[in-house]
Order: structure tokens, then sequence, then C-alpha cells
């Protein structure tokens, strides 16, 4: 589990961030440039337009993309203005992030792909800023004991678990009864199953409150992001799924609350805002002074709380049942996730569909309980082809 008494000497002096240019990315970016730390390090995807005018302007010792093809496109891009070092072979990367000069390393790689830079982060003795919350799920037991080994220290980014850890730093875990996680319940709260099988794409990505990426602002619709954030608490806090609760709450100004053995409840309040959580990761267990506008409580008004729909949205179920499962089960979750809802957004399966796909895949793995990076990779696997052979034979019937 993570620990609760982070450094309290820590300094961010130099930055490398992973996933650059995705969402979290580049909201990791804008902390570093109001808290003024340099990155020495970055990576990125294919996205070689946006990541050669984030190199040009932050200017790494070394930057980094998924493949050679991306290599020869930044290296034209830059053309001879970078001094960065362009690297894209896998275990090349990996060994840059290893042994980075950074003092933090941001982790915002999305999905299953940020398992091992995230675990080559881990390794590296340095403090993780983990945004990536898949490695979380199917590795967390490996990704602790990597830390334990380095000396490096884990700070969540996920905007609930990053609340949970300010309620929690420097108390015990046996004082706590349960943790509370806070969902929005996204665009579609309220709608009966009916409703919900006619919602298409575009009404699952607008989400009210939060700006994200695509495929973490679908599972926000289906609230397959909130299980995955169960599983989570359940990995970085050390505490029994049964003792982990959810609640709607549609304003999301609490992110997160800690009930403690006296009946006592603790919450965390803030704006929805992922910088905030970027920005305490940079700092903790110091809080840096922003420009930002704060929380005014007058001007919110009301805070509502309710019981999550169980029947309209029975991820939230599937998910609890994954980590009860224990082994490899939370992998194959996620890959059957991935692929249920990149079959959504193609149009190849309908909203309410993705929860029957999902589940069922979860019926059908193979699952190993020496849980380890190659194990996981290969419940993955497989639950990635079950699920896509469920997509093709729904469109054939």
């Amino acid at each position: 589990m993570v620990n609760l008494t982070p450094n309290p000497d820590f300094k961010a002096r130099s930055a490398c961030v992973l996933g650059a240019t995705g969402s979290v990315g580049t909201q990791t970016l804008d902390v570093l440039r109001e808290l003024g730390i340099p990155a020495v390090m970055m990576t990125a995807g294919s996205n070689t337009e946006l990541f050669a005018d984030i190199v040009r302007e932050f200017r790494p010792r070394i930057a980094a993309v998924a493949s050679e093809e991306a290599a020869r496109a930044l290296t034209e891009r830059l053309g001879s203005d970078s001094a960065s070092e362009i690297l894209w072979k896998r275990d090349e990367v990996l060994s840059a992030v290893r042994e980075t000069e950074a003092d933090v390393i941001f982790h915002s790689v999305a999905g299953l792909a940020g398992i091992p830079s995230a675990l080559a982060a881990a390794d590296s003795g340095k403090r993780v800023a983990m945004a990536n919350k898949e490695a979380v799920i199917a590795c967390g037991d490996l990704l602790f004991e990597k830390l334990a080994r380095s000396g490096g220290e884990l700070i969540p980014v996920d905007s609930e678990h990053s609340a949970l850890y300010r309620c929690l730093e420097g108390r015990s875990m046996d004082d706590v009864q349960s943790l509370l996680l806070t969902a929005s319940g996204g665009p579609f709260h309220g709608r009966t199953a009916e409703e919900l099988s006619r919602v298409t794409p575009e009404d699952a990505l607008r989400h009210p409150t939060w700006k994200m990426g695509v495929k973490i602002t679908v599972d926000s619709a289906t609230l397959m992001n909130k299980g995955f954030e169960i599983i989570e608490a359940v990995r970085l806090f050390g505490v029994p799924e049964d003792r982990v609760d959810v609640v709607v709450h549609r304003q999301s100004i609490v992110h997160s609350l800690v009930r403690f053995e006296d009946g006592v409840m603790l919450a965390a309040l803030g704006n929805p805002d992922m910088r905030d959580c970027i920005r305490y990761a940079a700092t903790a267990p110091h809080a840096a002074r922003t420009k930002e506008k704060p929380l005014e409580l007058t001007e919110i008004g009301s805070l509502t709380f309710e019981k999550p729909d169980l029947e309209s949205f029975p991820l939230l179920g599937a998910a609890r049942q994954a980590i009860r499962t224990g082994g490899t089960a939370p992998a194959g979750l996620i890959a059957a996730d991935e692929e249920a809802v990149a079959a959504f957004l193609a149009g190849r399966a309908g909203f309410t569909e993705l929860s029957s796909l999902v589940m069922e895949t979860l019926s059908k793995i193979t699952i190993y309980y020496d849980t380890s990076e190659e194990s996981a990779a290969q419940t993955a696997r497989e639950a990635a082809l079950i699920c896509r052979g469920l997509v093709e034979r729904k469109q054939r019937v």
C-alpha cells in the first residue's frame, strides 16, 4: 500500500513527464510552468505535432515517442531547433525512465499500455506522481514491491485518491472504518436502462463537470471508472473491497471522504480541477501557493449525496467482483472495458451493451493467481480477444 507519510524534505527541482500530450499530461505541463519546474525527460505517443511544440518549449534532455515512425516525424518537426535526444525503442525508453535524474516522475500514460513505464518508474527510486490507475489495479503488489526496493514513493494523482491521501496523510489505517469515493454520476444520472439504450458516443462524451480524455469520459458515463477507483483504493490503502463505498455527488466538490472508527468523517473539498492533484503530488507534504480562484462554499449553494443506481450501471458491481476474484481478474476487466469502449465509440456496440460485453468476457477469461507483469498481460490479451469476438458475433446477429 501507499506510504501515508511523504518525505518532508522532498523538493521537485526537475521532472519527467510520461504521456505529455494527453489530457492529464498537458495539465501536468501547466503545473510545471506554474511552479517553475523544468522537465528533463518527456514521452508521448504519436501526436508529434503537439509534442514538438512541447519539446521546443521545455527543451528536455530526452524526448521519447512510441515508434520509429513517430521518432522520424518528431525529428523532422524539430529540425535543428532541438538539443533533445530522441528515443523510441521500448527498452531504451524504459531504461531512461529507471535512470532519470528527475526528482519526480509524472505518470499519465493511459490504459494498460502504461504498465511497463509505471513499473520502470517504481524502479527509479524517485517520487512517482501516479495518474495511471491501470498499473495500480493490475499490478499493484508488484508496483509497491519495486517502490520498497528502490526507496521510491508514490503519490496518487487521481482526484478521488489524491483526496483520500490528503485525508489520511500521517494517520493510521487502523483508525479507518471505511473510504467513500464520490461520483459525479456522469451525463446520464437518473436515466433508465431503456433511455440509456439510445445513448450515442457524442452524448457519452459530454461530461457535466470534468475535462478528461475520451476513454475515461465514457468510463465515467458507465460508472466503470468509479469501479476501477474502488479497486485502486483497495490497492493503494490496503482496505477490503467492502470498506470502499461510492456515493453520487453531482456537484463534484467533495472528492472523497474517510469515515473513522468513531463515526466521524473527514472530507477533501476542492474545485473540479486535476491540476490541484498534480500540484500536490509535486509538493507533498506541503501545499503550494496558487493564483487559481479558491473554492467558495457560498457560491456552491448546496452539496447533495445519493446512492448509485446499480441496476442501470452494473459495471460498479463487475469491478467489485473482479477484486473479490483477485489474481489477474482486474487486468482482464481493464482489457475487456478497453475493447468494449472502442466498439461503442466506433458504432459497433450500443451503450448498454458495454456492461454485458465486459461481464460476459470476465466470465470466460483465465485467471492467474501468481500475479506478475507477464500473467497480467496474458489475461489482458485473452480478455481483449474474447471481447472482440463477442462484438463481432453481435454484429453478425
